[in-house]
């Protein structure tokens, strides 16, 4: 029975595939020998030195290891990929039962001398010698170069933590003029199909692109626009703050013979320079261009807390200044006024006699408790406008 034209088309292909893939150890050995016999790994590929070398680049990012705001250590693992025609690796497959490809370690053959120019301690090369190159026949060459970059990242804590940072890894291809040596980056972001999420930073942007620096050399760079993750810093860190500052202001609300208001506003001052330790412990001496806008809050909640205090010393001597001790009359109007009577504002003309500023009438008569009482009330208005001020004044400085 004969078969139909289309399973003996499958057949025949399936038997010349096995055939590609039929090529021996002896085979690809005697690819190596031929190739790398007289192949001098020190001269770049390019038959016409005219023309520079094209060489493609891509970074995959596998994940964020590090990132140190008091060193500015930036730690990425990724991969270069990396590839080349060198005319000196071509051969002709059928030469050699259909061998097509083959690995070669990086130490035999020419490789672009990536050099990493923003290190964090040693300069390193791209690469190492556990590292092969996939090289097919044509002459096409594949460098996975598969790393941990350390580099070099100065950081910018002056929205702290709602803070951008931008780092970049750096590299020369040394030894090469642009004229030699051509990078090429088909994308001009960062692939991240590999990329593993990390805790505290997220990556907003990225780019790849070469660039010519005034002596001439050309910077292949790699850069990560890193976004901190700000939930955990709301729940444990602006919230709390904002939370125990609010507070400063309720201490004028505690009753004055309790004895408790020194005591709980050095409390609440206590708890809020625990805090402007915790984030100076997190955050680098110097910054460019500014301090933390934290920082400075926080300061001046501490200013204005130390402020409460004396206020509060002021308020109870005023609370227990002696009743026989005569209220004067600015304090006095400045009380009626408090009481927002509509009445107030007509007492100006019966509150001065002919004996001379003295109050008259009894219903207007003004006590230091009652002065004291105004006073508790407007210093705890002014603690918490105060304290909407600057916690919109922080969102307004720190918002992206």
């Amino acid at each position: 029975m004969e078969l139909p034209v289309f399973f003996r088309g499958l057949i025949w292909l399936c038997l010349i595939s096995n055939l590609v893939l039929t090529y021996t150890l002896t085979d690809e050995s005697q690819v190596h020998t031929d190739l790398l016999t007289g192949y001098n790994k020190d001269l770049r590929p390019g038959i016409d030195r005219t023309y520079p070398l094209n060489i493609n680049a891509s970074f995959y990012l596998f994940s964020i290891k590090e990132f140190d705001l008091h060193s500015g250590k930036f730690t990425v693992t990724g991969v270069f990929l990396l590839n080349w025609y060198d005319e000196r690796l071509v051969w002709n497959p059928a030469s050699y039962n259909q061998t097509n490809i083959t690995s070669i370690p990086q130490n035999k053959l020419w490789l672009p001398n990536f050099i990493n120019i923003n290190p964090y301690e040693n300069i390193v090369g791209l690469g190492s010698n556990l590292i092969s190159v996939r090289v097919l026949y044509s002459g096409l060459c594949n460098w996975y170069a598969l790393q941990a970059f350390e580099v070099i990242c100065d950081a910018d804590v002056t929205k702290y933590p709602f803070d951008t940072q931008y780092c970049a890894l750096k590299f020369f291809i040394w030894g090469y003029d642009p004229q030699e040596v051509n990078v090429i980056f088909p994308t001009t972001q960062a692939i991240l199909t590999l990329y593993t999420e990390n805790g505290i930073w997220e990556i907003a942007d990225s780019i790849t692109t070469t660039e010519v620096n005034v002596y001439g050399y050309e910077e292949i760079i790699v850069g990560f626009y890193l976004k901190r993750r700000t939930a955990y810093y709301i729940v444990s860190l602006i919230l709390p703050i904002s939370s125990i500052s609010l507070l400063l202001g309720f201490a004028f609300l505690l009753p004055p013979e309790s004895g408790e208001r020194i005591g709980f506003c050095t409390t609440i001052l206590l708890s809020i320079v625990v805090y402007l330790t915790i984030i100076q412990d997190q955050l680098p001496e110097a910054s460019e261009p500014n301090v933390s806008i934290l920082g400075y809050i926080l300061v001046s909640y501490v200013s204005s807390g130390a402020i409460l205090v004396v206020f509060i010393i002021i308020s109870l001597r005023i609370h227990n200044c002696q009743s026989n001790k005569p209220v004067p009359q600015c304090i006095t109007r400045l009380v009626l006024c408090c009481r927002r009577r509509q009445t107030a504002l007509d007492v100006v003309e019966p509150i001065e006699s002919k004996s001379g500023n003295r109050i008259d009438d009894e219903d207007f008569a003004v006590t230091w408790t009652e002065v004291g009482r105004c006073f508790d009330k407007m210093c705890f208005i002014t603690s918490i406008v105060q304290f909407i001020a600057t916690l919109t004044t922080f969102m307004s400085l720190t918002s992206p």
